[in-house]
């Protein structure tokens, strides 16, 4: 979740979180190097970390950079205790990151947060530790129609269709490989929210970090949100979010 929903977080993460998790590490299995020495997993924008712990228990080989320019001394202290045996490098900036190469650079609901998507993009192709190699994984909300009161709680600029954010990282000179949507069955409860939003004003927020469901419950909510994802796949459903993996065109 975001650091600012981790700052209202209850008991556990969000169910939508580890089917999130779930989904990507499924997404990109294929594209991943297990026999290669010294991968990198670098997660901009990592929020609790809760992702790329999730990443790590999946690919056990690969060392581990969390990145977010809302981590202070208090939250590092925090996700280093709750993530000590994941030996994670906690970073507040991408000009800290000093290895020779990125295996992977996940941009997990990020880039809509940032006013222009395409110069950051860009730029960050041009980092000494980005190759042609590298794997970026970008996933974001979809469908600027959709975009209401939590998207604005949370700081999105805007959400995206494939459309849109193919052209997006094109521009910024990256190469698409692959992408697609997922959780087509949130697509109406989002609508739904909308409409309430028009009729009767905004509600109050506090993201998926008020999440106060119970063990059964949240075990059903991802297992429709997986089973979702599958149909997604299939049939070539819009969902929610939309995802891209690209590689630099250097």
């Amino acid at each position: 979740m975001d650091i600012k929903e981790l700052q209202v977080s209850g008991v556990r993460n969000h169910p939508w979180e580890y089917a999130r998790s779930r989904v990507v590490n499924n997404i990109v299995k294929n594209y991943l190097n297990e026999y290669k020495s010294n991968k990198v997993a670098v997660d901009i924008g990592c929020g609790d970390v809760f992702f790329l712990s999730k990443f790590y228990d999946k690919f056990h080989s690969y060392k581990l950079i969390a990145v977010d320019t809302a981590f202070d001394n208090d939250n590092i202290a925090q996700l280093s205790g709750k993530y000590k045996s994941y030996n994670i490098l906690f970073l507040n900036n991408t000009e800290k990151i000093d290895i020779p190469e990125a295996s992977v650079i996940f941009l997990l609901d990020v880039i809509e947060h940032i006013e222009n998507d395409i110069l950051f993009l860009e730029e960050l192709t041009k980092k000494p530790f980005v190759n042609e190699k590298t794997l970026f994984v970008i996933s974001v909300p979809a469908f600027n129609s959709l975009y209401c009161e939590h998207d604005k709680w949370l700081g999105h600029c805007r959400r995206y269709s494939q459309k849109t954010l193919t052209k997006c990282i094109t521009q910024a000179g990256l190469r698409k490989v692959e992408g697609g949507y997922f959780f087509s069955s949130l697509l109406i409860l989002r609508a739904v929210q909308k409409l309430f939003e028009k009729l009767f004003g905004p509600s109050k927020e506090n993201g998926i970090g008020d999440w106060k469901g119970g063990k059964m419950v949240s075990w059903l909510y991802e297992k429709i949100l997986w089973l979702d994802f599958k149909l997604c796949r299939i049939f070539k459903l819009q969902g929610l979010s939309t995802y891209i993996l690209a590689y630099p065109k250097k």
